[in-house]
């Protein structure tokens, strides 16, 4: 026996890692990712639950399982698991269980997002994985986790999921941490964030905005250079490919093949460049350059020559890639983008290509062949500075690693950062090539030498991966060039210590030879030099230059190596310089030496050359050397103190604020410590101390603007070194004098503004110049000093008083810096008092002055420390709040007051503290929570002063819940104590609580933002508790109904807000909820009953309003919530029942509670409220306590029964309207209209019916729609009564009478009858309100309208073709279908043209899992009581309830044929039964006749089988039946033949030969036994045996007809099958004489139904007359037909003696209708005899006299309705025309033999009658006089014919010579002999004119017009004679 035991350390937590489906008792099914809580354990299983379930407890195997850390808190039904993982890891694993079911969903739609979510999934499995590894350092795990949130915020975004918000480490902000505002503010920064990603705006990273100075870096690692080359020198740089410039400085490395072997060479070639900010990073385009310079000889393939100059630098090519994406990338992390190795393709010069033309190339992206030869390299973004990156990074970053700088200043200039950088650019030159052939090989060498001509030393930089500069550079080398160009940079780095006066670069010209004996002669043969100094001491300017080339004549020598100092070194300085000699210089058209003047400029051997020219660029990076001579002149200021040049040191004073400020801030600490060693020279104090006052001002102000942001950290740290400690009074006394004359117009007024600008850095200089003062000098002075600056505070404060134009800049500077300069106060001064000085500096600015700016201050004074000190805090608040509250009242800058009530209530809050801030809150409620209140309801409402004042409804709202979060029950209790009357506390509180209602209804935050919701809801819980005790207490006596009814509305509106339904959330959303909050709607139900209690005697006024808020409260699915409201119901109806009424005594009844409880209840629950366990609790709550009250027992438990049924109808109801299925949907509303109509409610009937009616118009149901809107007319009468408001409908809202009405509906109920093609009940319609119209109304014009309608639908009842509708039996069985269809048979009416394959696809297609049975046979209980589902379908016949009126008339088919299939209850249906094994003459059949609840149609396409009938029929009843079935096929085939022009003869031909030659089955040689005289045993037996001989003339008959008709239509190819077929025609008919002796010669020579096509034709010819009776409406009527499409056109008169004019309908078939079951297709219909079965049915039907549409469908071939045993039929015709494309219609029998046999007419009567149709012909042809006819004559003598039938006559007289046949025989035709020679052709039909080319056919069912008999057609042929088919009585 297995031992279970439990967990000793408490439950465990576990998640499934297998798929455990087997299913048992005790076992706990369980999917992969599943999470399960353990308690108990075996050996090798657990016994658990899974967290989707914590009711369904099961054993499973533990090795399917992996158990995790956890802790897991169970309390009462709710256990809270938490993870011993990390947050960020916690996250995705809950993210990715709740994304998995949608994107499962996305999978089973097919939808798009369906990969895009999977790929989010990926992504966060894999840095989930990552994270867990533990094997990433701390900036990767913080870059890591940015990403993680990135992604996440991004896929909640685009499902539709609740927004995170994250703290600064990107973990999941905690509400308990954190005010309401601050999380009000993540939520709108991540919404604005999410809102650019989505628009494609913004590269989604948790990107916070960068600090100033931000430094980036790329690290560069190259792998291998792959190229068959000697020694080269690869150039790496940074290339701006839209400047065409490089960014950095080169990175050289040495690529020498005899390192290539050594692995530490190639992994050694690492570089970082630095210095990279936001401007570089969002350049256009940058590359990756890297240049191949090689060393060796001139030409490549001369390296074998020992003779070729060696060691020349040779342009080789280039290579690139686009780095522009890696540098843009966005994200906080430090490692910003990674990318494996790249290979880069290498582009190598051609002959006669500059480097600088190959860069562009390889950077212009256009491809080339590269052969494979190119460079892998890998590169990565860091952020950071470089001790930073050193320290992340290690082992990418080494020591040895080279870090190349940016050609210039990064952002920031560090101090310390020193630099004296010159970048040198060789740009191109020209070059004559003398008394050389070719042109040179020029080589330029470049030194810097001093004044004396001498090189300095290794002060050349060519590039950053040499270790130690050089003395000299070389350019590279072009063969043959004489205008080379080589854009080669260089920098020359000069110490700070050398002396620059003199020094100067010098260029040497030298041309190389390729031969090395030669090269070695060669010397230079040119010079040129530029100075770095101007004389006035300024630095070369930045940009191009001009240099001038100088010839060297090597025969004379340079002594003195400097000779050449004296002459001009460029063209601007040559031009400048006016030199002996010089005149107009020329245009510069070719070339530097046309400008030049030709005078010979020589010193030593160096003189001009005038031919040559040459061009450098540079640029000076420098902190030491300037371009501006008046910044120049303040750094040198002692210079000039010295000489005591007082103008110059003024003018350059003057100057530097004209100095630009890039210039500037790279001197800024030197500048700084000129300005301020002037400013404390005692000497020139009284002259300077302003004017050195202002350029410090200008300097700081320059800082302190945002284009010099970034400085602001250089010049805190030179305050940090600021060592003058004196200048505080100096500083204090020229501000305070600026500030004392602010309204006055003096030359310092643009430096005073400056300085209010500058405020905070000018007090920074003072607090630190005094702080080293009295460190210096043990803190004395320090009283005057406090003095002096509570002086300059007021003196600041007393200027906001004034109220003139001039000051208004410099106040409102002020306003803005004042509170930056607090911090460094404070180290110096009291903070009361200077709390105090704020006060009164912010009270002097005027009311309506600087409103904003006011505002402004507040909100900086609120995050200065000042703010921080409670005792500050009491000072300063009551003045800030004091501001705010007015500016709010007033509707000014609300905005503005708002963002500052946020910082203040965000500073305020402290959640370690609760109570730390109890004064300061209670300040704020006191002076601001009215305002706020009245402030949110105010721009909640007005749109117009929300735009205006540009304020969030958002924030305010914020700020609101943020007071109230932090009001305790003690602020409560204060602030109500404050109401002096009790007005104004009501005024309050209905204030507030309709706001709350109003913020819960229509809430102002986004539906996503889950924690700001419930933040809210949880504050507006609190808040209605603490004010429900203040109603009770305070306005329960006087009673105040509406303070009361405000309450209950806003509590209700808050329990059932969508928010708080916990059940529709996730689990993890629902645990999260629930684990922070908990169920606030329990918590407000508890406090919703005890304030209903408290009402006392009040509850009347509350019902039977509360009546519906109250239901929607109990309907949320809260247990123990339920049970405590639910008991109100029964207060309410105790009120309503104990209530007194005038005259004394109670009410006694609680009518209103019940009516409000059945329409409230009807609306929610089918708007999603309720469920089995309330209906359940609702029962049982109220019956026990209904049942304990002796008056209230029997109203109350009859109540309670109602509103359960009521209860369960509308649970029905909702549940089925979420399926697809709207026939389940029509059953559920059906089954609430009989409820409504059962007790009374007629609101609700007619609410319903409009319900029915619209879906019913959704599926096109229109007969359905029709009877469903006569429901609702028939609620209403024929008078001009008032309509109540219960009948009033809203699609009828002109409506006021019942007649109005009425008539209304009748007509829509008429249309849509004529829309469903049910005529006759429109027409009955019609009828009744024609009569209204006429006898009551006298509205002859409706009344004319209506009858015109009526005339169209019986003109389309005789033309109009209706297809037969379907019937269908369908059983449902099995509990898994709902409730309503569950062992329930239903009879269904088929859509048109439906069969029942289509229809049991449509049942299956319903009901997909259900399985189809195969059988008829009655369902076991077994069946019926599985929880599978079972279909059984099967087609039925209706069987007419037959209409008196129908009893003794000729009735044309097209009348009869409606009610046949309409109107009808009964249905019947059969199947074989095997009992006589496979003789089929011992083969019995079931039928089944079925009753259903309604007549069909009705308002429903079907209702359910109230009674079933179930009976045998014999062997011979099936042979008469199935013989009956063969006749009409036969029969039918005939006269479509007959009909057709264009049918084919084959389905007529395969009939006969299915007949005359049974060679399959036996034909009826089958039932020979049957014809047997023995063969009656009783009287029973004789009649079915004289019917079966009846029948088998009747198809002798019809056989003669269809050989007549198919030798005249059969083809000459089949005219052999013919023969064929006369031949065995001939045997048949000696066959039956000889063996069944039934003589049958006779009757064959009566050819019935051709004869009987032509009485119908003639029978025609009496409607064409009627209507030529009536001359003025005979074209109105003729038109109409012929527009109508469904007739054609009117058929012509014949030339033929018999004319016949009949109208051509439509002649396609109508369809028949299939009556088969599912299992099998086609059969033969049955007819029912007299005295046998249908005998039965006639018993069991009640005496109701009922008839088939069609001989009834059970006869043999009727098989089809048992799919398990068919039979095969003999008749092949019956096999061969089973196909639904070849069935025309069902076979219409002879009306006339089967209701009233007659007797024939006399001979001379049928004389009469053919002589009068041929005296009606006559006069037909003579309507031309009549009115429209004139001229042409009538319109009909002019139509084609389009059907001319035959009825063989020999001359035209074959009717007149006939015999009459003595009674009781049946008349007799001429006998047709098939033998004799071939009848003349049948007259071909033509088209009516100008129809479509589809031709007007006359259908076998327009002419035929037979009536039905109950009893069989041949039961009453034995004892009457045959009827004349063309007696006048029958047409």
């Amino acid at each position: 026996m297995v031992q279970w035991r439990r967990i000793s350390s408490g439950p465990k937590y576990g998640v499934v890692i297998y798929q455990f489906n087997k299913r048992g008792e005790f076992l706990l099914q369980l999917v992969i990712g599943d999470t399960v809580v353990i308690n108990e354990e075996s050996e090798d299983w657990y016994m658990g639950y899974s967290t989707k379930n914590k009711a369904e407890v099961g054993i499973f195997p533990k090795n399917y399982v992996m158990l995790k850390e956890a802790t897991i808190v169970q309390s009462g039904s709710i256990d809270t698991i938490t993870p011993k993982e990390l947050p960020i890891v916690q996250e995705i694993t809950s993210v990715v269980r709740e994304w998995y079911l949608y994107w499962k969903n996305q999978y089973v739609i097919n939808a798009t997002e369906f990969v895009k979510i999977q790929e989010m999934i990926h992504d966060l499995l894999r840095w989930r994985k990552e994270i867990l590894s533990r094997k990433i350092t701390t900036e990767q795990m913080k870059d890591l986790k940015q990403k993680v949130a990135a992604k996440i915020d991004i896929g909640n975004a685009a499902l539709g999921l609740d927004l995170v918000v994250r703290d600064d480490e990107g973990n999941i902000l905690n509400p308990g941490s954190a005010s309401v505002v601050r999380i009000y503010k993540e939520h709108v920064e991540v919404a604005d964030r999410l809102k650019k990603e989505m628009q494609g705006g913004l590269d989604l990273t948790m990107e916070t905005k960068e600090q100033v100075g931000t430094v980036y870096n790329l690290y560069v690692l190259l792998h291998n250079f792959v190229c068959r080359v000697d020694d080269t020198e690869i150039l790496v740089n940074l290339y701006d490919a839209v400047s065409n410039k490089f960014i950095c400085e080169n990175y050289i490395i040495k690529w020498e093949k005899e390192k290539l072997g050594d692995s530490e060479f190639l992994n050694s070639n690492k570089v970082v460049f630095t210095d990279l900010d936001a401007k570089d990073r969002n350049l256009e385009k940058v590359f990756i350059v890297f240049q191949i310079v090689r060393y060796g000889v001139m030409e490549h393939k001369d390296s074998d020559d020992r003779k070729q100059t060696r060691g020349l630098r040779r342009p080789f090519g280039a290579a690139a890639m686009d780095i522009t994406d890696i540098l843009q990338v966005k994200s906080t992390g430090t490692v910003l983008s990674e990318l494996d190795e790249e290979f880069v393709p290498f582009l190598q010069c051609g002959d006669k290509e500059f480097m600088d033309s190959c860069v562009k190339k390889v950077v212009a992206g256009k491809e080339f062949n590269h052969r494979g030869q190119g460079l892998f390299v890998s590169l990565k973004l860091i952020k950071g500075d470089m001790k930073q990156i050193r320290e992340d990074f290690p082992h990418m970053v080494q020591p040895s690693t080279v870090v190349v700088r940016k050609m210039g200043f990064p952002d920031v200039i560090m101090p310390g950062d020193v630099r004296n950088d010159i970048y040198v650019t060789i740009m191109e030159g020209e070059f004559n090539r003398g008394a050389k052939t070719a042109d040179k090989n020029v080589e330029i060498t470049m030194f810097l030498c001093n004044k004396s001509g001498q090189t300095l030393e290794q002060v050349i930089n060519t590039g950053c991966g040499n270790a130690v500069g050089t003395t000299e550079y070389k350019t590279l080398i072009y063969y043959h060039e004489d205008k080379p160009k080589w854009y080669e940079t260089v920098k020359v780095a000069v110490s700070t210590e050398a002396e620059f006066r003199g020094l100067h670069l010098k260029f040497l010209f030298k041309h190389k030879s390729r031969n090395e004996s030669k090269d070695k002669n060669e010397k230079a043969f040119a010079m040129a030099f530029v100075k770095l100094l101007n004389k006035n001491g300024t630095t070369l300017q930045d940009g191009d230059h001009d240099l001038l080339l100088y010839k060297i004549d090597n025969k004379k020598d340079d002594k003195a190596h400097h000779a050449y100092l004296d002459l001009p070194s460029t063209i601007r300085e040559l031009e400048a310089s006016n030199m002996v000699g010089s005149g107009a210089f020329g245009p510069s058209n070719t070339g530097t030496h046309n400008r030049l003047p030709k005078v010979p400029l020589f010193s030593g051997p160096y003189s001009l050359s005038y031919r040559d020219s040459f061009k450098i660029s540079t640029y000076v990076c420098s902190t030491k050397l300037t371009h501006n001579e008046s910044l120049l002149g303040c750094l040198s200021w002692q210079k000039s103190l010295n000489e005591n040049d007082v103008a110059s040191l003024k003018r350059n004073l003057q100057g530097l604020m004209r100095v630009d400020g890039e210039e500037i801030v790279k001197f800024l600490q030197d500048l700084l410590d000129s300005l301020f060693y002037i400013l404390m020279q005692n000497t020139v104090s009284d002259l300077y101390d302003s004017l050195v006052f202002d350029a410090l001002v200008y300097i700081i102000g320059l800082v302190a603007d945002s284009r010099y942001f970034q400085f602001r950290p250089i010049l805190n740290a030179y305050i940090q070194s600021f060592s003058i400690t004196t200048a505080y009074n100096k500083l204090m006394v020229i501000l305070k004098e600026y500030v004392d004359n602010a309204n006055e117009d003096t030359e310092h007024e643009p430096s005073f503004r400056q300085a209010m600008k500058s405020l905070e850095y000018i007090f920074k200089f003072i607090i630190r110049s005094r702080e080293l003062f009295a460190m210096l000098n043990e803190n004395r002075g320090k009283q005057q000093f406090e003095i002096m600056l509570k002086q300059l505070i007021q003196s600041i404060g007393g200027m906001m008083l004034y109220t003139s134009d001039r000051p208004v800049r410099a106040q409102g500077y002020a306003l803005r810096n004042m509170p930056a300069t607090i911090s460094d106060i404070l180290k110096v001064f009291n903070a009361v008092e200077l709390s105090h000085l704020f006060v009164e500096f912010l009270d002097h600015v005027p009311p309506n002055r600087l409103k904003i700016q006011k505002i402004k201050c507040i909100e900086d004074l609120v995050q200065t420390p000042l703010f921080s000190m409670q005792e500050c805090r009491e000072v300063m608040l009551p003045m800030m709040l004091g501001h705010i509250r007015d500016l709010m009242e007033a509707q000014d800058e609300m905005s503005a007051c708002i963002k500052v009530l946020s910082h203040i209530m965000d500073t305020l809050f402290t959640p370690n503290k609760p109570m730390f801030h109890d004064k300061d809150v209670n300040t704020i409620m006191d002076i601001t929570l009215r305002t706020v209140i009245q402030t949110t309801i105010k721009t909640h409402a007005d749109r117009s002063l929300r735009d205006q004042q540009m304020i969030s409804q958002g924030d305010c709202v914020a700020v609101l819940l943020n007071i109230l979060r932090q009001m305790t029950e003690t602020h409560y209790n204060h602030y109500i104590t404050k109401f002096t009357l009790p007005t104004d506390l009501e005024d309050f509180l209905m204030e507030i609580m309709m706001l709350f209602q109003t913020l819960i209804q229509d809430s102002v935050y986004q539906m996503d933002w889950m924690e700001m919701i419930m933040l809210q809801n949880s504050i507006i819980l609190r808040a209605l508790r603490c004010f429900s005790h203040t109603i009770n207490d305070r306005f329960s006596k006087p009673f105040k109904e509406q303070l009361w009814n405000n309450f209950f509305h806003c509590a209700i509106a808050f329990l059932t807000q969508p928010h708080l339904q916990l059940e529709n959330f996730s689990s993890t959303k629902r645990n999260k909820i629930i684990s922070q909050y908990g169920d606030m709607r329990r918590e407000m139900g508890f406090e919703i009953r005890d304030m209903w209690i408290s009402l006392g005697p009040n509850k009347i006024a509350f019902i039977p309003e509360m009546v519906g808020p109250l239901l929607e409260m109990t309907l949320i699915p809260e247990t123990e919530m339920r049970k405590a409201t639910l008991p109100i119901f029964y207060d309410m109806m105790m009120c309503e029942f104990n209530h007194p009424v005038r005259g004394g005594g109670i009410k006694g009844n609680f009518k209103d509670v019940e009516t409000e409880m059945i329409n409230q209840m009807d609306a929610l629950v089918e708007g999603g409220r309720g469920d089995e366990q309330y209906m359940q609790l609702f029962k049982d709550t109220l019956f026990q306590a209904c049942n304990q009250s002796e008056k209230l027992r029997k109203p109350g438990l009859e109540f309670v029964e109602m509103v359960s049924k009521l209860l369960q109808r509308l649970l029905e109801y909702r549940h089925i309207i979420q399926d697809e299925i709207k026939d389940h949907r029509m059953s559920c509303i059906v089954n609430l209209l009989d409820f409504y109509n059962e007790i009374g409610r007629r609101e609700m009937y007619v609410r319903y019916l409009h319900k029915l009616s619209a879906m019913h118009l959704e599926c096109d149901n229109y007969t359905e729609a029709a009877y469903t809107l006569m429901l609702y007319a028939n609620l209403l009468t024929w008078s001009k009564d008032p309509l109540p408001v219960i009948l009033e409908s809203e699609r009828f809202p002109d409506a006021r009478t019942h007649q109005e009405l009425k008539e209304m509906l009748y007509h829509h109920v008429i249309n849509y009858f004529e829309k469903g093609k049910m005529w006759e009940m429109g027409i009955e319609l019609c009828q009744e309100i024609a009569r209204i119209y006429e006898n009551d109304l006298f509205d002859y014009e409706k009344l004319s309208f209506i009858l015109r309608k009526q005339a169209s639908l019986f003109e389309n009842i005789m033309r109009e073709m209706r297809p037969d509708p379907e019937y269908f039996r369908v059983g449902y069985y099995g509990m898994g279908f709902p409730s309503f269809l569950q062992n329930k048979v239903l009879i269904y009416r088929g859509k048109e043209y439906e069969r029942l394959q289509d229809f049991s696809g449509r049942m299956q297609t319903l009901f997909p899992n259900a399985e189809l049975m195969k059988t008829l046979n009655a369902p076991s209980e077994e069946l019926k009581e599985s929880h599978k589902q079972y279909l059984q379908v099967n087609a039925v016949t209706p069987v007419m309830e037959l209409n008196p009126k129908f009893d003794k008339a000729d009735i044309s088919e097209k009348i009869l044929k409606y009610y046949q299939v309409n109107v009808v209850r009964m249905f019947t249906f059969s199947r074989r039964i095997d009992e006589g094994g496979s003789n089929i003459m011992n083969i019995w059949q079931e039928k089944t006749n079925l009753i259903t609840g309604s007549t069909l149609p009705g308002i429903l396409c079907w209702f359910p089988v109230t009674e079933t009938f179930v009976y045998k029929v014999s062997p011979i009843e099936t042979a008469i039946e199935t013989l009956t079935s063969s006749n009409k096929k036969l029969s039918s085939a005939i006269e479509h033949q007959l009909s057709e022009q264009n049918a084919r003869a084959d389905q007529l031909g395969m009939l006969l030969k299915g007949i005359v030659d049974a060679a399959v089955n036996g034909g009826i040689s089958n039932w020979k036994h049957f014809y047997a005289d023995d063969f009656a045993k009783n009287e029973r037996d004789t009649e079915f045996n004289i019917q079966l001989k009846e029948a088998t003339k009747h198809q002798a008959v019809l056989i003669k007809d269809g050989m007549y008709v198919h030798k005249r239509k059969v083809a000459e190819v089949q005219k052999p099958f013919h023969a064929y077929l006369e031949e065995k025609y001939v045997e048949w008919i000696d066959m039956i004489e000889r063996e069944y002796n039934i003589k049958v010669k006779e009757k064959t020579s009566t050819t019935s139904t051709l004869k009987k096509y032509h009485s119908m034709s003639q029978s025609a010819l009496s409607l064409d007359r009627l209507s030529s009776m009536y001359p003025n409406n005979a074209g109105h009527s003729m038109r109409r037909w012929h527009k109508s499409g469904v007739g054609g056109s009117m058929t012509n008169v014949s030339s033929s003696p018999s004319i016949a004019i009949t109208p051509s309908p439509n002649t396609k078939a109508m369809a028949s209708r299939s009556q088969s079951v599912w299992s099998k297709s086609g059969g033969a219909e049955k007819i029912l005899p007299r005295k046998g079965l249908q005998s039965k049915v006639n018993r069991r039907g009640k005496g109701i006299s009922q008839i088939s549409n069609t001989s009834s469908s059970d006869s043999l071939d009727s098989n089809r309705n048992s799919s398990d045993h068919p039979i095969e039929l003999s008749e092949q015709g019956i096999q061969n025309g089973q196909g639904p494309e070849k069935r025309l219609s069902q076979f219409f029998v002879d009306l006339k033999d089967q209701i009233t046999p007659r007797r024939p007419p006399r001979p001379d009567a049928e004389k009469e009658r053919r002589n009068s149709q041929q005296r009606l012909s006559q006069q037909f042809s003579q309507l031309s006089h009549l009115p429209g006819c004139h001229g042409n004559g009538h319109p009909l003598l002019h139509k084609k014919p389009s059907f001319v039938s035959y009825t063989y006559t020999e001359n035209g007289t074959a009717g007149e010579e006939e015999e009459p046949p003595p009674l009781p025989d049946k008349q007799s035709h001429d006998h047709l002999d098939v033998g004799s020679p071939d009848p003349p052709p049948i007259p071909s039909r033509v088209s009516a004119p100008q129809r479509t080319p589809r031709r007007s056919r006359v259908g076998f069912f327009d002419r035929w017009k037979p009536r039905l008999s109950i009893s069989h057609p041949y039961s009453e042929r034995r004892s009457d004679s045959n009827p004349d088919l063309t007696s006048p009585k029958f047409t």
